[in-house]
């Protein structure tokens, strides 16, 4: 837990010191910096590994699909050189099967709150006919908040019962008495979650100002769902939904980025054009 935590802090701390010492030194590549904002969106097909060994031996995971929408900003903060962060609602997930009991699936649907902090380098290619267009390269680490979920399982037990498949949310810090016939509780979740983000990706500048940003990007999850306890069940299931397991997966996101310092600048133009007039 410390390595994670501490490579989040330095990258946090070195790329907030190069956007200050940016920002402080009035050079002809400051006065051309870029604040680039707008919406993103995209798909997620994501999967969990497992920490307990047992867990391993005895499951399977397979992944789901699923997806992310939010809005990016990013700051240049030298020449090729990107800051990239979004906020976005994302959904996750895995199927869990059993090597064991050939009636088990369980599938689960994550809710989080996604904070990427992404440091990239740009480079350019060329499409032939004097056609340019930018790629990247990025790591970063990636902060999220677990919301909830909901979930579908079906197993031996459920088949003895002669009972249908069990469609579920997910709760948390219940008291299991109060537990109801579609709650799964997490009693000990581990809510907000740390992992790393390698990126890649294109942009072009249609209008040469403004972006569309192709990129995609795996994410290697750090922190466990629960590391103590696995989600239960009411009903007195004797199955519980192994938690001690890390989010992985990967995005395909689709960006279009405003550049807010041309746009000042427009502004600034305009009206110095007004003033002359006059």
């Amino acid at each position: 837990m410390k390595s994670p935590i501490l490579t989040f802090c330095l990258l946090v701390f070195c790329s907030s010191s190069l956007f200050s010492q940016t920002a402080k030194t009035p050079t002809a590549e400051a006065k051309t910096s870029k604040i680039l904002v707008g919406p993103i969106a995209g798909v997620n097909y994501s999967w969990s590994s497992f920490g307990d060994s047992d867990d391993r031996s005895t499951l399977n995971t397979k992944p789901v699909l699923g997806f992310h929408v939010g809005g990016h900003i990013a700051f240049k903060v030298r020449k090729r050189f990107f800051l990239h962060t979004s906020i976005l609602y994302s959904s996750k997930g895995r199927i869990v099967e059993s090597k064991v009991d050939p009636f088990l699936r369980s599938k689960q649907t994550y809710n989080y709150i996604d904070m990427p902090i992404v440091y990239t380098v740009d480079f350019k290619g060329n499409l032939g006919d004097n056609k340019e267009f930018k790629y990247f390269l990025g790591i970063g680490p990636n902060v999220s908040y677990w919301l909830g979920g909901k979930g579908n399982l079906y197993n031996s037990e459920l088949n003895e019962l002669v009972m249908p498949e069990l469609d579920y949310k997910i709760v948390f810090k219940k008291d299991e008495t109060t537990l109801k016939e579609n709650e799964m509780n997490v009693s000990t979740p581990n809510r907000f979650q740390l992992g790393l983000a390698l990126t890649a990706g294109i942009e072009f500048e249609p209008n040469g100002l403004n972006r569309i940003m192709l990129n995609v990007r795996y994410e290697l999850g750090h922190s466990y769902l629960s590391k103590t306890t696995d989600g239960v069940f009411a009903n007195n299931l004797n199955y519980q939904e192994p938690l001690q397991t890390r989010n992985q997966g990967f995005r395909i996101s689709l960006a279009y980025l405003i550049d807010l310092k041309v746009e000042q600048r427009k502004k600034g133009k305009s009206t110095i054009k007004r003033s002359t007039r006059r």
